[in-house]
């Protein structure tokens, strides 16, 4: 199945040579996805400008929030939610904060894989992991594919390793979808994939607050090691 999609890839990358947008004629923030890329750093910016803001006039809100930024980034949505309860936090900020996380990701990481799959652009530092981005998605795309748009919101919204928006939106764009359709469902996904671990992990933490006060803490910790443990796992796996 993915020899058609190559072939479709080559095609669009032929067209992208035809117009002028590969690197060494013209600047690939002309192209569509270099479009997503700024607007994804636009985000960004605003973000690191929330995170300011929140340090400047609620220290405690803001130790919260980067709590859950990076411990969304570093070992997922789960571990960010958790944070943001043990924290103090409501559902509603907790829930905007990691899906925002999550936004921004995919409008960063989502355009540079594009480029590195037409070969628009070399990335020497990130190649190990853009390899890892391709393996994935050629490991998942015929499985999703079989099932079209349905399939690629389920990836996204399962809880299983690997099936985050980022790596769901990559698919979307090797299964020829339009940008906009790829988003579309990808974001959807995510949306309700958070809110449905928020509804979960409140109320496990609310569960386990009422043996002890620091309880939540621990099963921050909890999903931290989970996490840990599966890509000490993975990385045994692939090294067999």
């Amino acid at each position: 199945m993915l020899k058609l999609y190559h072939l479709s890839v080559k095609k669009k990358n032929d067209e992208y040579q035809h117009t002028g947008l590969l690197l060494h004629n013209t600047s690939l923030m002309d192209s569509p996805e270099g479009k997503i890329l700024v607007v994804g750093l636009f985000g960004v910016g605003l973000y690191l400008i929330a995170l300011l803001l929140s340090w400047l006039l609620s220290p405690e809100f803001y130790k919260a929030f980067i709590g859950m930024t990076f411990g969304n980034i570093l070992f997922g949505r789960a571990a960010g939610i958790t944070i943001g309860f043990a924290a103090g936090l409501e559902i509603w900020p907790v829930v905007s904060v990691n899906f925002i996380v999550e936004l921004l990701s995919v409008l960063f990481t989502y355009p540079l894989f594009i480029f590195s799959w037409n070969q628009m652009l070399h990335f020497k530092r990130l190649k190990s992991w853009m390899e890892n981005q391709h393996r994935f998605v050629e490991k998942y795309h015929d499985k999703i594919h079989k099932y079209g748009l349905y399939g690629l919101f389920a990836f996204v919204w399962f809880p299983f390793w690997m099936t985050g928006p980022a790596i769901g939106a990559m698919i979307g764009y090797v299964m020829g979808l339009r940008h906009a359709v790829t988003l579309s469902v990808v974001l959807s996904g995510t949306l309700l994939a958070i809110s449905g671990w928020a509804w979960f992990l409140n109320a496990l933490q609310q569960w386990a607050e009422s043996f002890d006060p620091r309880a939540p803490w621990l099963v921050v910790a909890l999903i931290v090691l989970i996490v840990i443990f599966g890509i000490l796992f993975r990385h045994y796996r692939q090294a067999k």
